[in-house]
């Protein structure tokens, strides 16, 4: 799970590259007054009208003497279709018809326009922008770099979408697709190696589970909660560890699909399933990691019922929020438009930010509150849980607060999104204003979903947490998260004053980027950077793992010799 959130990251950084480069390429870099790009047509004629009338250019000596006075070689001629003669200056009126297309965007003649302007309005009032025209040659160069870019947002984004919200859709399409040659014999081709690797499990012959893990890629009905068991044996048999841990967890899973197997086979020979949802049921428990078989694996494989196996359900039991967070989308809506309403009467004077966040939370958190009592009265009223249902309180209640903080960051995020009208003339200059906006709701929202992956993960596979997930997976994410939220708020509804505003704005993106390069490299700089002492360590970890196998060996062969 935290290599999804990883992978989010990655395509928002591709995303803004693209999309930034893209409006930045378009807009911004080519040569424009006030978002007026130079040459684009009628909005540009009135520019140029506009900045003739203000420099007081009326006819073609003016022209000259401007272009003089600012020692340019130019001269009318160069500019204008033809040159207007016998004009005083003051009862005329040059206009951007007389210009050549060439004259008109000209950008040496523009520059010294705009300070003749400039003089007389008022420094500052007029600014040419960018650096390139918008059919020179440069522009014709960087044009293809899109192509190259949007080919690298989808190139991740397919695989992403299809990993995010399709894999448990297809995983499902492919299990009925292949549900008859199942029945007729795949089935009882898993169990039959389900039982024999097993017995080996039992007796903890290390090489004949080893041989039957090569073997394991032969079979064709191979469910997540048998491929998560499989996973867990081959982390085992690469330590050299001991195997016999797995053998009673093996049990169930063999139970579970021959509990799977009859199922089918009554519905074979009836016709039809004796279960409200049938095929979609058998297809989640096939492929879904939060399954009830796959939770009932971990249930066998754990050593006792304490906070631990709480933890673990919980970690299982997750993956299910989401198609309750679908479910619960119509009724947040309809809640969300009456207390949204019943605020705004009641609440008239609010500013236009705080009225944003107000909106804003009142549908997201109404959301994942709805969400939140659906998901836990699944859990709590599940009577496989019946006599643990103390255990998983703690967890209940970490998992939803962060889910409860995740909704209210995306709130708060919104709120700078919400602050540039994208489709307002003009606001192409607040390209990266709008995209520093983004970024702060994808990268802060991604720390909290971190914080939740690691959880899962840790407890998915592990008994508990070591101190590297700790600090790297839960206390780093999370003083960066508070860091930026606080920053966030400061900027947005803190003193007023450009420059703290900066100082806030600053902060923020400082620690959400920070943090997530930190992240990119600190795994790589652990796992290669290995000091002397600390390879000593590693060898003597090995000698000592060897010995005790060694011993562990001559101590059964000796048990089976006086036998």
């Amino acid at each position: 799970m935290r290599k999804t959130v990883r992978l989010v990251i990655l395509l928002l950084v591709v995303a803004v590259i693209y999309f930034g480069y893209s409006a930045w390429i378009d807009s911004v870099a080519i040569y424009n007054i006030g978002a007026v790009q130079l040459g684009s047509g009628t909005n540009w004629n009135k520019t140029l009208d506009e900045l003739l009338a203000v420099a007081g250019i009326t006819n073609s000596e003016g022209i000259n003497t401007m272009l003089q006075a600012a020692g340019s070689k130019l001269t009318a001629i160069d500019l204008l279709v033809a040159v207007p003669s016998g004009t005083e200056p003051g009862k005329g009126f040059l206009t951007s018809s007389a210009f050549t297309l060439g004259g008109a965007t000209n950008v040496e003649f523009i520059k010294i326009l705009i300070n003749a302007a400039n003089d007389k309005a008022g420094a500052g009032t007029y600014a040419l922008n960018g650096f390139m025209a918008a059919n020179s040659l440069l522009k014709t160069l960087l044009d293809p770099f899109k192509m190259i870019l949007v080919g690298g947002v989808f190139a991740m984004f397919v695989p992403l979408t299809k990993q995010l919200l399709f894999g448990t859709v297809i995983g499902m399409k492919a299990y009925m697709k292949n549900r008859q040659s199942n029945v007729l014999y795949n089935y009882q081709k898993t169990i039959s190696f389900t039982e024999g690797l097993q017995a080996k499990l039992a007796e903890g012959n290390f090489d004949a589970v080893k041989a039957d893990y090569a073997a394991y890629s032969g079979l064709a009905f191979k469910p997540e909660f048998l491929n998560i068991m499989m996973d867990e044996i081959c982390s085992v048999l690469i330590k050299e560890g001991d195997v016999t841990v797995f053998a009673e967890a093996a049990g169930v899973v063999t139970e579970s699909i021959k509990e799977m197997y009859e199922k089918e086979r009554r519905r074979s020979i009836n016709g039809r399933g004796d279960e409200l949802f049938f095929d979609l049921k058998r297809g989640y428990e096939y492929c879904a990691t939060g399954s009830k078989y796959s939770i009932a694996y971990h249930k066998a494989l754990q050593d006792k019922a304490d906070n631990n196996l709480g933890w673990k359900i919980y970690s299982l039991e997750i993956f299910k929020f989401n198609f309750f967070l679908v479910a619960m989308f119509i009724p947040a809506v309809i809640i969300s438009a009456f207390v949204g309403g019943l605020i705004n009467g009641l609440v008239s004077n609010l500013t236009g930010d705080v009225r944003t966040l107000a909106v804003a939370a009142t549908f997201f958190i109404s959301w994942v509150i709805l969400t939140i009592i659906a998901h836990s009265l699944m859990i709590f009223r599940n009577e496989q849980y019946k006599n643990i249902k103390n255990i998983l309180v703690k967890p209940a209640i970490i998992f939803y607060s962060l889910y409860v903080l995740t909704f209210i960051t995306i709130s708060a995020g919104i709120v700078g999104v919400s602050k540039v009208n994208i489709v307002a003339p003009g606001s192409s200059s607040q390209i990266w204003v709008w995209f520093s906006a983004v970024a702060y709701l994808v990268l802060s929202t991604s720390l909290i979903f971190y914080v939740i992956a690691t959880l899962v993960d840790s407890f998915k596979q592990h008994k508990t947490l070591s101190k590297k997930l700790l600090v790297d997976g839960i206390i780093l994410p999370m003083i960066a998260w508070t860091i930026a939220t606080v920053s966030n708020f400061m900027a947005l509804y803190g003193p007023d004053g450009h420059s703290l505003q900066s100082i806030f704005s600053a902060i923020n993106g400082v620690t959400l980027v920070g943090f997530w390069i930190y992240l990119s490299i600190s795994s790589f700089l652990i796992n290669n950077l290995i000091s002397p002492n600390m390879a000593r360590e590693l060898r003597k970890a090995v000698e000592a793992d060897a010995l005790k196998n060694v011993k562990a060996k001559k101590s059964t062969k000796s048990t089976k010799a006086t036998k």
